[in-house]
């Protein structure tokens, strides 16, 4: 039996949605003015203490979790899909700051020939495969519910697939009130269809048990 999923109208779930919409939407409205700030406040030289575990500490968590994505995408699991999303992110990341921090050194060539070859073709690796994965994650999810017609674009679809905005109803269900349908027929159907004399013999064997219990016709 399927565990009980969370109506997107329960109290509960509308307060954590409203609240979560408030965070980001508001993260996002106040990160415009302070980049404005930012850009003409900081200077452009800063030197610091621990440049060094800065960058030792970034590239050992770039390397945790490039580790943790292929040891899930060796287990084929689902979590891959935000690991190899963070990873690419990170591998972003790392080819942005090596580049811009050495814009004006030696090693300026040495980090864009890292970033063009390496950095950033494996980042598009993962968000590729990533994206592969959760498209078919999301058709196998379309197709055992009994949708009908073409999965949309992850950019249309619903945050939940089986959500009622989408089109058609779940298999086994009726398309108005949501009652369960009767599944017989549709067992019938299905052996008729592979057999043509299968509902010839139900047909036969409806007619003589309507006959068996019918009472004897009286005569004149």
């Amino acid at each position: 039996m399927l565990p009980e999923i969370p109506s997107m109208d329960d109290p509960h779930v509308r307060h954590l949605r409203r609240l979560f919409l408030a965070v980001v939407t508001g993260s996002f409205l106040f990160l415009i003015p302070w980049i404005a700030y930012l850009s003409v406040s900081l200077p452009s030289h800063h030197e610091v203490n621990q440049w060094r575990l800065a960058w030792v500490g970034f590239d050992g968590a770039l390397i945790a979790a490039i580790g943790v994505t292929a040891l899930c995408a060796w287990r084929r699991r689902q979590i891959f899909i935000p690991w190899a999303i963070v990873t690419a992110t990170l591998l972003c990341c790392d080819a942005w700051f090596d580049i811009v921090l050495d814009w004006n050194s030696d090693e300026l060539i040495g980090s864009v020939i890292t970033a063009v070859v390496a950095e950033l073709p494996l980042a598009f690796l993962l968000l590729y495969v990533a994206r592969k994965v959760l498209r078919l994650t999301v058709t196998i999810a379309w197709e055992q519910a009994g949708r009908s017609g073409p999965v949309p674009p992850l950019s249309r679809l619903s945050l939940l697939v089986l959500h009622d905005d989408e089109e058609g109803p779940p298999r086994g269900e009726d398309a108005e009130d949501g009652t369960v349908t009767d599944r017989a027929a549709d067992r019938s159907t299905d052996r008729t269809a592979h057999d043509p004399d299968a509902g010839r013999e139900d047909t036969d064997r409806e007619y003589n048990d309507d006959h068996r219990h019918r009472p004897p016709r009286r005569s004149a």
